[in-house]
């Protein structure tokens, strides 16, 4: 009996020991060794001394390690995009860390000017074995005045900004890169294309022609008139 017992101890022990070894296994793991976000044009002396780069929501069950520490769960990780690279012939900023991190699945990710200036957003997904990584620009750097990176008064409107991640996983190499395009939004101008949008174009139903009376014809117009502020009405007026 004492043997039998001691044998089925030594096998759950094994099961665990390997359920262990699966997790931390290299080829589940991504190791990112270099993350590094590129802005051009920018006015290079009014840029920040560096980025901070959080790491938020993960998906269920995925491990996050930082410099070999793990982060639990409920954590969301910090790391320190230093200024790298301020090229003033070119009007660019490079912001980078080499920090170390692991990560088993997808997680998101925001860039921040300061405390409360996020600049860009993204995301880490796996799917069939594949990394890809997603980025866009903050809807609050778009905003006039928001973001040290968008200075139009300067000369700086539409900046291009470039995230690329390198490391390895499963002892391959894995190099992600995207660059977003940005431009300021200007006031009014969601209103307006919300406006746009929500006229049809023109819609032609039924067939025949205006002489047969068999069919008819929606025609819709649109009409700017312009007030004497400058300001831009739209007027939809309808022939039937």
């Amino acid at each position: 009996m004492d043997h039998q017992m001691h044998d089925r101890s030594s096998i759950l022990a094994q099961k665990t020991s390997n359920s262990y070894d699966l997790i931390n296994h290299s080829s589940v793991w991504l190791e990112i060794r270099l993350f590094y976000v590129r802005i051009a044009p920018c006015v290079v002396d009014n840029v920040p001394d560096h980025l901070t780069l959080c790491h938020l929501r993960r998906e269920i069950g995925v491990s996050l390690e930082i410099n070999g520490s793990r982060v639990p769960a409920s954590d969301s990780a910090v790391l320190t995009l230093r200024c790298d690279r301020l090229n003033r012939e070119s009007s660019e900023v490079t912001y980078l860390s080499t920090d170390s991190v692991r990560v088993t699945g997808g997680f998101e990710f925001e860039a921040y000017e300061d405390e409360k200036k996020v600049l860009l957003c993204g995301s880490l997904e796996r799917m069939e074995g594949e990394w890809s990584m997603d980025c866009y620009l903050a809807a609050a750097a778009k905003e006039p005045g928001n973001s040290a990176f968008f200075k139009p008064k300067m000369g700086v409107s539409a900046p291009s900004i470039e995230v690329y991640i390198a490391g390895c996983c499963a002892g391959r190499p894995v190099i992600l890169a995207k660059t977003i395009l940005g431009s300021p939004r200007r006031k009014g101008a969601s209103r307006l294309k919300w406006m746009l949008d929500a006229i049809p174009e023109d819609e032609e139903f039924g067939k025949g022609n205006d002489k047969g009376g068999n069919g008819f014809i929606r025609h819709r117009k649109l009409q700017m008139q312009s007030f004497k502020h400058g300001r831009s009405r739209l007027a939809l007026s309808e022939k039937c």
